[in-house]
Formats: structure tokens, C-alpha cells, sequence
């Protein structure tokens, strides 16, 4: 096992945002670090550094440039990607039949200044 000793703060939040994104679990990525060399990795510094605010801005800063190539692709993909957006972004209203015709819902908050219209939705956070 090398020691990346000399890897920066920055260098371990690229490579957890990028485990992240592959979709591995914050003990995954706790664990593939570790073994890739590097320090400082337990389950509590990965959750540190991925709500961290560098973490958040270049999330934002990812989003941002999705929407931008979805606005500027040709119609029928900027509809087709712009609805898997819409629909990643936005939770449904979840049923579950339980033993013994018990039903679970679940209701997802909504803004009290939220569009309601049928216009383009513009989402920040």
C-alpha cells in the first residue's frame, strides 16, 4: 500500500465525490480509499467532506452544467434528458401495502413559494 501522504484535502474530496458518483456507500468509499493508501479516511471524515461546502459547490457547479448542455442539445434530447432530470430531482408520492391491508404513504414536502404553474420550473437550493 503506497502512502499518498502528500495528497491534499482537495485531492481526498475528488476522489470521494468521484466514488460517489459510481454510486458506492460512504463505508465503500471509506474502505477503497483506505485501501488505495489513503489517510484520514474514516466513516466520519468522508461524511465530513462530502456535506462540506467545496463538496456542495461543485455539485452546484456540476447541476449547472447539466442544465446548460440539456438547453443547448436539440429538442427531442433536451425533453427526453430534461424529464430524467425533473424526475431525479423530484420525489413521488410513495404507497406500500403492508401485512394485514395496512397502507404506508408518504407525503413529500413542498415549499410554500413553489411554482405550481405549468411553466418551466427553475430549481435552486
Amino acid at each position: 500500500m503506497a502512502s499518498n501522504d502528500h495528497i491534499s484535502k482537495a485531492g481526498r474530496l475528488a476522489r470521494a465525490l468521484e466514488l460517489k458518483t459510481r454510486g458506492l456507500t460512504y463505508a465503500e468509499i471509506s474502505q477503497r480509499m483506505a485501501e488505495e493508501g489513503y489517510w484520514h479516511v474514516s466513516l466520519r471524515t468522508i461524511n465530513r467532506l462530502l456535506n462540506s461546502l467545496e463538496a456542495q459547490t461543485y455539485v452546484e457547479e456540476l447541476k449547472r452544467l447539466q442544465l446548460r448542455d440539456i438547453t443547448i442539445a436539440e429538442i427531442p434530447l433536451r425533453l427526453k434528458y430534461r424529464d430524467r432530470l425533473l424526475d431525479k430531482m423530484m420525489p413521488r408520492k410513495v404507497e406500500q401495502k403492508i401485512e394485514g391491508q395496512q397502507t404506508i404513504v408518504v407525503k413529500v414536502w413542498k415549499p410554500e413559494n413553489a411554482d405550481t404553474g405549468d411553466g418551466d420550473k427553475v430549481f435552486s437550493s
